[in-house]
């Protein structure tokens, strides 16, 4: 089983990234140090075909090229391979006993990347700028969809809204209470790409024996919802999967308690989803949290609102398309100077390492 997510991705708050929880759970950590996406991911790629017969994995995807790999996860051994650029991790705590490095760096030719120097360090200016510029807008746009919520939060029932969500964990959870302490990971489901927002719901609940697709408007309580069904499953000594907002980190888009079979998920944009199967509901928050009809007396400054929004998210993805550009040009010069049979040895010495 290979389950696919994000941990680090560029929003609202900045690049934001949930390394440090996944290799605070971890047993043994491999860092691939000096490296970058488009070269290690080929290593990435072949570990899992390796380990997926036999493993359950999880895949972490890179949001600038979201069909590359940065990290693997073998969870039923709690160890994990990883990209350290992406990690950010600036020491390591226990060296060869609980963390190894594999420098990539001693591959390159020094010749060739002192010829490209000034080229280097454009494109590295170039990407650095164009961050900010995405995250500018990404910001912007988060003002525009917190005015949105504005609206509806005047709307929502508090009272009729922790009753049904009461109602819900009664449905979820019953009398369930486990003796352990419950086993809580952070994840992204979806993430801004250069190619728009995209996500890995379908396939992260693919397993799932009940899936709740939530519907609703900005502000009508779906995160708070969720924090509040986390809460509730920690109490109980239920494992958690808690997957934030690619936009805003600080709010929850999904939660899955596999032990449970059940999984429950905003399944508005941008990760619209409809019921597909057997055991799939809808929970309409609008509806059931909602009073009066703020659609209609407030139409046209929610379109307004959602308009200016549009505008700013698809701005902020055209700087994602110019920083894969610029990456791709910068991973090119270190690719040419990277020699190919290094790269073989280090496949080799990660297979060792996880000892498929």
């Amino acid at each position: 089983m290979i389950r696919k997510y994000y941990l680090g991705g560029t929003t609202a708050k900045g690049y934001y990234r949930f390394y440090d929880d996944l290799i605070h759970n971890l047993d043994q950590v491999l860092f691939i140090e000096g490296g970058f996406t488009s070269i290690i991911h080929p290593a990435l790629e072949q570990l899992t075909k390796e380990c997926a017969s036999h493993s359950e994995l999880g895949c972490v995807y890179n949001h600038i090229e979201p069909d590359q790999l940065e990290a693997v996860v073998i969870p039923d051994r709690n160890l994990a391979v990883i990209d350290r650029s992406k990690a950010n991790v600036k020491r390591l705590a226990y060296p060869k006993l609980l963390e190894n490095v594999i420098y990539i760096g001693e591959g390159y030719d020094y010749d060739l990347l002192k010829r490209n120097q000034k080229h280097l360090i454009q494109a590295r200016t170039d990407i650095q700028e164009l961050y900010q510029k995405a995250i500018h807008q990404f910001k912007t746009a988060h003002d525009y969809h917190e005015e949105v919520e504005k609206i509806y939060i005047k709307y929502l029932n508090i009272d009729k809204a922790n009753r049904e969500t009461d109602k819900l964990k009664q449905s979820i959870f019953n009398a369930t209470k486990l003796n352990k302490s419950a086993s809580i990971v952070h994840r992204y489901l979806g993430a801004a790409t250069p190619q728009g927002p995209t996500d890995f719901v379908l396939d992260l609940t693919s397993d799932v024996e009940k899936r709740i697709f939530i519907k609703g408007r900005s502000g009508t309580g779906k995160s708070t919802m969720l924090k509040k069904l986390v809460k509730e499953a920690i109490d109980r000594g239920i494992d958690t999967e808690v997957y934030h907002c690619g936009f805003d980190p600080e709010s929850l888009d999904m939660v899955i308690f596999r032990e449970l079979g059940v999984a429950i998920f905003d399944a508005t944009a941008p990760h619209e989803h409809e019921p597909q199967r057997t055991g799939d509901e809808i929970f309409d928050v609008y509806e059931l949290f909602v009073d009066g009809a703020p659609d209609d007396k407030h139409l046209e400054d929610i379109l307004s609102l959602k308009n200016n929004y549009k505008m700013q998210t698809k701005q902020a993805t055209e700087y994602l398309k110019q920083i894969q550009d610029r990456q791709r040009t910068f991973e090119a010069i270190y690719k040419d100077a990277l020699d190919e049979g290094f790269m073989q040895g280090v496949a080799a010495r990660i297979h060792n390492w996880v000892d498929c």
